[in-house]
Order: C-alpha cells, then sequence, then structure tokens
C-alpha cells in the first residue's frame, strides 16, 4: 500500500462532503438530529414558517403569504481518547513502538452551516393554510485533525497520520434534506388545526475510514509489510414520508399541538452507491454496493401558554424512535435478497432470512431518545419579543456500538434569541445556542464480533461541545 493512495481516498471523501447544497450542522438533539430552525418557535405549537416540520397544523394559523429563511451556523468540537485495551493484536500486528498509532487522543473543530427555507400561504382562503419547506433535519459531518506524532509521509506506518479514530472515520458526512410540501385548514376561530406534510427525502451519505481485510486495526502483517488500507463509501437514496399534526386552543391564551413525522420510507431505506476499498499492496477496487439502514420516526407534543399579556411559557417534549436504528448492513449492489438479519455475536441469520454476501456490518442497536424543554417569551415592545429556553435531551447510542463516526450522550440545549419586527411586512430573529455535552467514557469489549460485523474497537473517553447561531428573516406579503 502506497502512502498516495491513502491521501487519494481520503481527498475523494472530503470532496464529496463539500460538493452539496448547504452543510449539516452537528446533533443537537438525540442521535444525529439537527432539527433546530425556528429557534424559540420551533415546536409543535407554534404558528411560525418551521412548523411545516414540527407541526403541519401550525401553516393555518397566520395570514396571507409568509417566506422564512433561516441559516443555522456551528462551531463543533470533538475530543476522543482511545482506550489502550482496544488493541487488537498488541506487540505484533501493532508492533510496540507503534502503539501511539492506535491508541491516544484525537481532535476536530469544524465550522458548520446549514439552511432552512419555507413559503406558507392561506391563499386568500381564511382558515387554509399551504406550505412548501427545503431544510436538513438529520445529519452529521465531519473532517478530524492530523496526528502530531506521525508525518504525512511515515513510510513506515502511512494511515498513523490520520489519527486514532481513522478506524471508525477519517472525514466524511451523512445527512438527509426535505422537500415538504404541506396542507393545512383551521376551523373559523382556530380554536382547532389539522394538517398534512408530503416529505421528499434524499439522503447522502460519504465516509472514508482506516481498514483492512480482517476488520481489525492490525498495521502490519505477519511479514512485516503494511496491512492498514482504506475504504470509501459513497451512497444515496431518494425516498418519502409523511408529517401529521393537530392543535387546540381552548383559550386564545393557550394552545396545545400534537406532532408525527415518519420514517423516511416508512422503513428499510436503501442507499445505493459505490465502496472502494486499498488494502494492504493489494490493487484499489472499487464496487457497486446497497446500505440498508433505518431512521426513526418522531412524535412531538408541545404547549404555548400566555401566563399575561408580555409573558408566555413554552413547554415541549419529544420521542425519537432510534431503536429503529439497528444496523448499517453493506451488500453488494447485485444481491437479490437484500435483507439483513443477525445474530447477538454479529453473524449473519442466514435461517432468519438475512443474505449470505454481507460486505460489511455497523452493529448500531441504538435507542430511543426523549428530550424535554421548557421555554418563555417576553413581550419588551410591540416589536421585540425576547426569550429563552432549556432543553435536556437523552442519549442514543449504547456503549457496545459508540465510535467517533456517529456517537451520542445526555445533554443540556440552551437557547437565547429574539424576533424584532420592521414594520408589518419584514421580520428578523437571533438565537444563540450552546449544546452542553456529558462526557462519556466506554471500557474495550470483552469478545469481538463475529464477521461480518467484526469493526475495530473504538472504546475510549468522549467529549464535544457545539455552539451555534441561527440567523433568521421573515418576510409577509
Amino acid at each position: 500500500m502506497q502512502t498516495t493512495s491513502l491521501r487519494i481516498l481520503a481527498a475523494a471523501a472530503m470532496g464529496s462532503t463539500y460538493l452539496w447544497l448547504g452543510s449539516p450542522t452537528a446533533a443537537y438533539a438525540g442521535g444525529f438530529s439537527t432539527a433546530r430552525f425556528g429557534g424559540e418557535h420551533g415546536h409543535a405549537a407554534a404558528d411560525h414558517v418551521t412548523a411545516i416540520y414540527y407541526n403541519p397544523a401550525g401553516i393555518a394559523l397566520g395570514e396571507g403569504t409568509r417566506i422564512y429563511a433561516e441559516g443555522t451556523f456551528a462551531y463543533r468540537t470533538v475530543d476522543y481518547d482511545r482506550a489502550d485495551g482496544t488493541i487488537d493484536n498488541p506487540g505484533s500486528a501493532t508492533p510496540n513502538d507503534a502503539r501511539d498509532a492506535n491508541v491516544g487522543p484525537a481532535h476536530l473543530a469544524n465550522v458548520l452551516a446549514s439552511p432552512f427555507f419555507g413559503v406558507v400561504t392561506d391563499a386568500g382562503v381564511k382558515g387554509l393554510g399551504l406550505g412548501l419547506a427545503l431544510y436538513a433535519p438529520f445529519g452529521g459531518q465531519a473532517e478530524w485533525d492530523k496526528s502530531s506524532v506521525y508525518g504525512r509521509d511515515d513510510t513506515q506506518y502511512p494511515g498513523a497520520y490520520d489519527g486514532t479514530q481513522r478506524w471508525a472515520a477519517i472525514s466524511g458526512h451523512q445527512r438527509t434534506v426535505y422537500i415538504t410540501a404541506g396542507a393545512a385548514w383551521a376551523s373559523p376561530k382556530k380554536s382547532v388545526a389539522f394538517g398534512a406534510g408530503l416529505n421528499v427525502i434524499s439522503s447522502d451519505l460519504a465516509l472514508v475510514r482506516a481498514r483492512n481485510a480482517t476488520g481489525t486495526d492490525d498495521l502490519v502483517n505477519p511479514d512485516g509489510s503494511v496491512a492498514e488500507g482504506r475504504s470509501l463509501l459513497e451512497a444515496k437514496d431518494l425516498t418519502v414520508g409523511i408529517g401529521l399534526g393537530a392543535m387546540w386552543s381552548p383559550s386564545p391564551r393557550m394552545r396545545f399541538g400534537l406532532g408525527y413525522q415518519s420514517m423516511p420510507g416508512f422503513g428499510d431505506m436503501t442507499l445505493e452507491g459505490t465502496l472502494t476499498n486499498k488494502f494492504g499492496a493489494n490493487p484499489e477496487t472499487a464496487v457497486d454496493v446497497v446500505l440498508l439502514q433505518r431512521m426513526p420516526d418522531v412524535l412531538r407534543v408541545s404547549a404555548e401558554i400566555g401566563v399575561s399579556d408580555t409573558l408566555v411559557l413554552r413547554l415541549a417534549a419529544d420521542w425519537q424512535r432510534w431503536s429503529k436504528y439497528k444496523n448499517q448492513c453493506l451488500l453488494p449492489a447485485e444481491e437479490t435478497n437484500q435483507s439483513c438479519t443477525f445474530n447477538a455475536d454479529g453473524s449473519l441469520d442466514t435461517a432468519a432470512g438475512g443474505a449470505g454476501t454481507v460486505i460489511v456490518n455497523l452493529p448500531r442497536d441504538w435507542n430511543d431518545t426523549q428530550s424535554f424543554k421548557v421555554g418563555a417569551g417576553y413581550l419588551a415592545s410591540k416589536k421585540l419579543e425576547v426569550g429563552g429556553s432549556l432543553t435536556y435531551d437523552t442519549n442514543a447510542v449504547p456503549d457496545e456500538t459508540m465510535d467517533p463516526s456517529l456517537f451520542d450522550m445526555n445533554k443540556l440545549i440552551i437557547q437565547l434569541g429574539g424576533d424584532m419586527d420592521f414594520g408589518e411586512k419584514l421580520s428578523m430573529s437571533l438565537t444563540l445556542g450552546q449544546v452542553v455535552y456529558f462526557s462519556r467514557t466506554t471500557e474495550p469489549r470483552a469478545v469481538d464480533p463475529e464477521a461480518p460485523s467484526r469493526n475495530p474497537d473504538m472504546a475510549g473517553s468522549y467529549s464535544s461541545s457545539v455552539t451555534y447561531i441561527l440567523l433568521g428573516m421573515g418576510v409577509n406579503l
């Protein structure tokens, strides 16, 4: 394996990361959910344009035509320290003089951006709501720093330059973008409203990681030759989903909302693409593949309660079924039995319908997440509202499948923001947010999984931080 081959694969993944409409932000909620657009008005009891996602019934509560554009700008840092006990074959396939090539700290610091754009209108009909929006509610992106110990041109261990986290991720992204067409109806006094949305969902994944033919983290073969290689996976999917919602206002100062978003594709997603491998001294290969995975459905409940003429209390909770995210299973594109069922040890359960030619499986086995939010808005003047909120969000990722490509922790999300009207037609919004992650440490596994689920153990300590700004502009026509 030549050093230049490693660099070519890494550069390819980095290029595919940025040649796209916007870049998704780091996860602000369970799993890799990024849905914070709308700021303090981004919840299931709001009449904001962003309600087209959180609860489409809300788009029937406004009047006229409303346009809203928002950019999310974030700064994300991650620190990972791979545990010493994770090395597969210490002293031989990872020589003693190269232990720091496979264990120790890794770091990333990325600046990210993501858009929301939506239009809703009543088309001149009181109680009607029609809308169209583009946004990215799921996603993640990372480009890890290079090693400070090993150089770019190290000939003995050429892969070590990409950091100790490289066995899970060097650079890449996974994101899902929605284009939603929504419709809603509200009663004459707007005491009740119902809405639905049809989502066209585009998913896109690109990931480059260190890998070898055995699924271990071996740096060298028994003869001393380089074993470490690179895998680049690029895959896409286009599917549909639905959103449903209802609202009830028992009084002018009180509104309750219930919103639901279906699983993309209502179940299995099939991402089609290419897997490029370069293992050791073997030639580079590229094959057409399909990646099978499932994304969660989401249930939201919210309330807005007017405490006085100038103060409103906002309460929200959601449940995301990340337990549907069991595996990321990679198969040859020509495989006719595209089904992935595994035994507890990671081996393929062919008796239960598992396909016989799985290339590799990334076990996820994630957990459902819940979030709980409390906030308030204060009308400082007829044109200015200021507010803030505190959200507690639970972790989706179990210790056993935690790795630097996709990880999560329990977290607190703090938001402060304001909305200013400039006349009757133009408004601006600004929200500042901080995601405070609870650090996690996972222990090296006692038993390695069987093929095709065999992957390097990425146990260790994880910490992260995200600071973000939401900047929005609304126009009423």
